[in-house]
Order: C-alpha cells, then sequence, then structure tokens
C-alpha cells in the first residue's frame, strides 16, 4: 500500500449532524500522522473517540478518487472532500476487511466499509451517495502505534491559457468546443485526471476562469510558459504538476495520468519526446526542475534547453511517441486552418453521438485505433 495523501480534521462536519447543518471544522493535510494503539491518529476527531472503537481511521483509494472524478458532469473537487483520513494507492482495500495488515509498520485491523453517507451528495454532487456504496473506503482499528507518512504524494494541475494566439487572432481559451469552449474542454481533461489543486496560468485581461481552478496571473513581458511553471511548482503542495497547454485538444485525461504517475514513483519530470521534440505542455513536471527552470528564465533558455539539461542530469525522462500517435493526441491549434481541421473533427464526432460526453479526447471519440502509447 502507498499512500498518496494523509487528512486529519479536530471536529465533525457530517458525523452526526443528521437534520442539521453540516459543520465547518477544516480538514488539514499532513506529511506525517501518528498512529496511537486503540485509540486513533493525533490531531483527528475521532481519536479517544469509544473504546475499541471500529473507526479510528479510516483509508480511501486514489483509484476511486480518480473514477468519480471522470464521471459526466462530476465538478472538481479534492479527495479530502470525502472526509477519509489516509488517501491509498494499488491496494484493494475491500478485500482487507476482517483481516490485520501492517502499513510502514503500524498494524490495523480492517473493520467494514467506511460506508458514504447522504453528505457525499452535498460535497460533490447528487448521486455521489449512490455510486460510492461498495467503494466508499475501509474503517480500521490502530493494533499498533506508529507514524505514517505520504510515499506517493498526489499531483496538481496547471492550465496554460495565457498565450497571445496571435497566428489564430483571437483568445483560445473562448473559442466554440462541442457544447462549450476548448478552455472548458481542456480544464475538463486536467480535472478528470483527479489533480488537486488546480491553477490556470492566464493573463490579467483574461476575465474566464473554469470552476474548481485558481488563477496564476502572467506578468506583462515577463518570461511566459518558464514562468509559469516556476510559479505553479513554487506554489504547489505537492511536488508533481500535471501541465497541459489550451491548444492541445487531443491529449487525454488518461495519457496525462500516465506520465503523471511515472513521474511520482520515479522522482523526476516525465515529459515525452515526439521525432527528438521535447513535449513540454502536455507533460508531467517534478519539483526538482525548480532549478533548472529558474536558471533558464535567468538566460532566456527555451523549455527544450531546459528539458535536454534535465534529462543529462537525471531529472527528467523523456518517453518517446510514435509519430502516428503524435499526429492525433499533440496536435496544436494554432491557425485557421489548424481550427478548420478541429471543428470538422467535433462535427463527426457530434454525428456519432459523441460530442456531448468530451469525457476523453475528440480524437478518441472519432478514431478507433487511437491510443496513449508512450504519453
Amino acid at each position: 500500500m502507498r499512500i498518496a495523501a494523509l487528512h486529519v480534521s479536530p471536529g465533525h462536519n457530517y458525523f452526526g449532524h443528521h437534520g442539521r447543518e453540516p459543520g465547518v471544522h477544516t480538514i488539514t493535510e499532513v506529511e506525517t500522522v501518528e498512529c496511537l494503539a486503540g485509540r486513533g491518529l493525533r490531531g483527528d476527531r475521532f481519536l479517544d473517540y469509544k473504546t475499541n472503537y471500529g473507526g479510528q481511521v479510516t483509508f480511501f483509494a486514489e483509484e476511486v478518487h480518480r473514477e468519480l472524478r471522470r464521471r459526466p458532469d462530476t465538478p472538481p473537487h479534492p479527495a479530502h472532500a470525502y472526509r477519509r483520513n489516509v488517501l491509498t494507492r494499488g491496494v484493494d482495500l475491500g478485500g482487507l476487511i476482517g483481516k490485520e495488515f501492517t502499513v510502514q509498520g503500524v498494524v490495523f485491523q480492517g473493520v467494514d466499509e467506511c460506508r458514504p453517507c447522504a453528505w457525499m451528495d452535498r460535497a460533490v454532487k447528487p448521486g455521489t451517495e449512490a455510486w460510492l456504496r461498495g467503494r466508499g473506503g475501509l474503517r480500521a482499528r490502530v493494533l499498533s502505534g506508529g507514524w505514517l507518512r505520504v510515499d506517493c504524494p498526489a499531483a496538481a494541475g496547471l492550465l496554460l491559457a495565457g498565450g497571445r494566439a496571435r497566428r489564430l487572432g483571437r483568445d483560445k481559451a473562448t473559442l466554440p468546443w462541442g457544447p462549450s469552449t476548448l478552455g472548458e474542454h481542456q480544464a475538463g481533461t486536467l480535472a478528470r485526471t483527479g489533480c488537486w489543486p488546480l491553477w490556470l496560468a492566464c493573463r490579467a485581461d483574461q476575465a474566464w476562469t473554469p470552476a474548481g481552478f485558481r488563477r496564476l496571473e502572467d506578468e506583462p513581458e515577463q518570461g511566459g510558459v518558464v514562468e509559469a511553471l516556476i510559479r505553479a511548482l513554487a506554489r504547489s503542495p505537492v511536488p508533481v504538476l500535471a501541465v497541459l497547454a489550451v491548444d492541445l485538444p487531443g491529449v487525454t485525461a488518461a495519457s496525462l495520468e500516465a506520465s503523471v504517475d511515472r513521474a511520482r514513483e520515479r522522482g523526476v519530470s516525465v515529459v515525452p519526446r515526439v521525432g527528438g521534440q521535447h513535449q513540454p505542455l502536455a507533460a508531467a513536471w517534478h519539483r526538482s526542475a525548480l532549478p533548472g527552470l529558474q536558471v533558464a528564465l535567468g538566460r532566456g533558455d527555451s523549455l527544450q534547453v531546459v528539458c535536454q539539461r534535465l534529462g543529462e542530469q537525471g531529472l527528467l525522462e523523456a518517453p518517446e511517441v510514435a509519430l502516428a500517435d503524435a499526429a492525433r493526441i499533440l496536435a496544436n491549434l494554432n491557425t485557421p486552418e489548424d481550427l478548420a481541421r478541429w471543428a470538422s473533427l467535433i462535427g463527426a464526432a457530434a454525428r456519432a453521438g459523441a460530442g456531448s460526453a468530451p469525457a476523453e479526447g475528440i480524437w478518441d471519440r472519432t478514431n478507433p485505433h487511437s491510443g496513449h502509447a508512450g504519453l
């Protein structure tokens, strides 16, 4: 079992609030937490709640969070919205019910499912309680004391939308795109990865901000994308940043997740490469790249130079993407001709009945042979 996040809260917001308004106790994401045998987690609301209480600590699977985030019309929300203590990765929590198990030297006893309550419909969206039944997580007792620590932290997300689009002649983010706009389509792709927090790199004169995103406004005449990466990596509470440009509509949540997961496991940036050229605007950037980006900003180096240098230092991996896949997934939207080509594609998707549900990239809806190989 890997730990993607740890959450504690000093009081109850939902537990015991039936028929009343929810509480307002904040939930805090921590790097480590102390487990006290027979009692619970230090600093959490269930510490010493009852003798031999079955819910001294609660576990929730990151995989379930990601799956829920991918469902149509699910608003962006953090993993702590479920108010579970331990966000896990790579384990079947249901299989631990009734069993003793050890995590980082701490022994637990799985008691039963952490069944979702009606409050989930309010915390996320209507229907969430029903969807989570059978996958609401695990309630457990602490059998031996010790410490848990985050060892595979989740990723944040950055949508790059501040470009001037001089060749296209209009703001790319506001282009009509299916039932909404290109910006909303790309924001949805990034949100479906489960990343949190979500950042929007934009200009001060761009009024649009997608739901759930925080603005990172560009400084006039400053360092563009390099500066946006620096600011997002410096502010992010987690070391990995999923980066997506607004003009790469073929990129899918699944392809971004693959890069993010590789970056999380290996502790390096993962920037796909096509024909020797890095693709830094559909990639997973790791905080270890921050010094190199700062040097590049001072020198005026390009992102291609940054990627090459980081690769030589062992701080970046560049999986090669086949040209056939790149033509689908990494096609830019820079000119009126590009826009016309994509408009034709969206029309084909709509005629095929996929235009109203862009849960994956448009290429995946219109091309049965499309895939995410190497990205």
